[in-house]
């Protein structure tokens, strides 16, 4: 396997640009590839197209918001998140219902520290041959 192909490709789902620019910014700083999307459609169709390993999801977004888009990928993928998703929100409701659906651990509350989410991140990722044991 190439160096390239070792590299995680995280997918930012995620409206503000401010945001996006700051979490590609911290993810490229460790090592990830960053791929984005500006709204939750946009997000729903790089889901099915970009080959990422795991997923930053914004909850409030204008079209689909992140508690439907995740709805939307269970249904598709029978319940199972087909890649890790870890939810970043503001909103102490969207919080919990995404709690429900994806679990405490994958929920983030702005602000958070950034330390800790790539923590969970690397956490959540297959790992490569490359990496060795954990």
């Amino acid at each position: 396997m190439s160096a390239a192909a070792s590299t995680p490709r995280i997918l930012v789902i995620e409206d503000d640009a401010a945001v996006v620019t700051m979490l590609a910014e911290l993810l490229g700083h460790e090592g990830f590839e960053v791929a984005t999307a500006p709204d939750g459609l946009e997000g729903l169709l790089a889901l099915r197209t970009v080959d990422a390993e795991a997923v930053l999801l914004d909850l409030m977004m204008p079209d689909v918001d992140g508690v439907r888009l995740l709805e939307q990928v269970l249904e598709e993928h029978h319940g199972v998140l087909p890649v890790p998703i870890l939810v970043i929100t503001g909103s102490p409701e969207g919080a919990r219902r995404c709690r429900r659906l994806i679990g405490d651990e994958n929920v983030f509350t702005k602000p958070f520290d950034p330390g800790e989410l790539v923590s969970r991140l690397r956490a959540r990722l297959p790992q490569h041959p490359e990496d060795g044991p954990t």
